[in-house]
């Protein structure tokens, strides 16, 4: 079984990842927030800065990409390559109508023709491992249906699949019958995602997925990072534990924003940020995260967060 760290941008970020690797145990691969290009034809910085291997000494990270065209595909996955990855993710999931509408993430899933007619003329060029992270469609989760098996004619390494449509967002329930029928369509690796919050969420989608042993995690780890050794190992750790963990996870992830830029407001804004989502996991996480959110600075910050767990 290989249990993963999903995307989530501006959350999963190389702070986020190294700390998680410092503090708890069961994540096999981490996913990179998508690289995006600028209106200008370069890349947009923080994805790039978040993927240099000194910022990922230890993690077993795969770099992901975002475009709706070969030219600006190339210019992402030759940056990747340079950097001396063999592996990249493609992002056809994203269903935040921003992106949609620019035929970008789970915008372009209703186009099979223009997905082809890419890979078509990508996949002769392309030097490197590529995978491919979606939804099952843009409107409803039947237009996953005509891609998959075509998805058969080209090498990917995977396919990572979200099991809901993108005008959802992340709203109403995953599709799992869907997912059944996907299973049986499709010859490359197979990853599930979505709605993994818990351990017993985890255990009844092993039940229904018997054939499938790679699995992706995103807001359930950001609630609660203890999610993946919980699975992996049936370590469940005490609240007292669990709490000390938490801080100690949030110390590394404040040495690792002051280290990254010396504004300590960027610090203050990224931990409010983090534990929007952290705070869900504990029982009293209301309460704590409306303290926190008043904090003035990263000092008032770290020891109410102290004092509190």
């Amino acid at each position: 079984m290989q249990l993963a760290l999903a995307p989530l941008q501006t959350y999963t970020d190389y702070h986020f990842r190294n700390a998680h690797l410092a503090v708890f145990k069961g994540v096999d691969k981490f996913y990179a927030p998508y690289l995006k290009m600028n209106n200008d034809g370069t890349i947009k910085n923080t994805p790039k800065i978040d993927i240099l291997p000194k910022n990922n000494p230890n993690n077993s990270v795969i770099p992901q990409l975002m475009a709706c065209g070969e030219q600006e595909f190339f210019v992402m996955a030759d940056y990747i390559e340079s950097l001396g990855y063999t592996e990249l993710n493609w992002n056809m999931g994203c269903p935040y109508p921003m992106v949609t509408n620019k035929n970008l993430g789970a915008g372009i899933l209703n186009k099979p023709t223009e997905i082809f007619n890419l890979f078509d003329s990508i996949f002769p060029k392309l030097k490197m491992g590529l995978g491919i992270k979606m939804r099952m469609g843009l409107e409803n989760t039947s237009e996953i249906l005509e891609i998959l098996p075509r998805l058969n004619d080209y090498p990917l390494t995977e396919i990572i699949i979200h099991a809901r449509y993108a005008k959802q967002l992340y709203n109403g329930t995953c599709d799992h019958e869907r997912f059944l029928e996907c299973i049986s369509l499709t010859k490359h690796s197979l990853t599930y995602n979505g709605d993994i919050e818990t351990k017993e969420d985890f255990d009844d989608l092993q039940c229904k997925f018997k054939n499938i042993d790679h699995w992706m995690i995103g807001r359930g780890a950001m609630k609660n990072p203890s999610l993946f050794e919980e699975i992996q190992f049936g370590i469940v750790d005490s609240g007292e534990v669990y709490r000390d963990k938490l801080m100690l996870f949030s110390q590394h992830l404040i040495t690792s924003l002051l280290e990254c830029n010396p504004d300590r407001g960027y610090a203050l804004s990224k931990m409010k940020s983090y534990w929007e989502y952290l705070s869900e996991g504990l029982s009293d996480g209301k309460n704590l995260y409306r303290k926190l959110k008043k904090s003035k600075s990263i000092e008032e910050f770290r020891e109410l967060l102290s004092e509190m767990l």
